[in-house]
Parts: structure tokens; C-alpha cells; sequence
């Protein structure tokens, strides 16, 4: 499996995930939500953006 494929699956898991943990957040409640998943799910999804722009980059190179 090509290092794309694996950067591509970890992508698509952490916005399923992210997608998960604001479908758990309790909106009369907000103090009890899972804010630290939600922002390490955007964390990772930039990293992982940044990371395949610098792939294709070097590709083109």
C-alpha cells in the first residue's frame, strides 16, 4: 500500500470520527462535549492535508 492510500485512510477515519464526536455533543449542555476530539480530528485532518500536499509536490519534482 502506497504512502497516499495510508494518508488517504487516516483522512477519511478522523473525519468519520470528527463527525462522530459533534453528533455526541450535548447542545444544552456544552461544557460536557468532546472538544479535545473534535480539535485533535482537525489537527490531524490539516496534518494530513498539508502532508499530501507536500507528497504530490515532490512527485512533480
Amino acid at each position: 500500500m502506497k504512502r497516499i492510500h495510508l494518508i488517504y485512510f487516516v483522512l477519511i477515519a478522523s473525519v468519520v470520527l470528527m463527525i462522530f464526536n459533534i453528533a455526541e455533543l450535548d447542545f444544552e449542555n456544552l461544557k460536557k462535549g468532546p472538544f479535545a476530539g473534535i480539535v485533535s480530528n482537525v489537527l490531524l485532518i490539516l496534518a494530513m492535508l498539508v502532508t499530501i500536499r507536500d507528497i504530490k509536490k515532490k512527485e512533480n519534482n
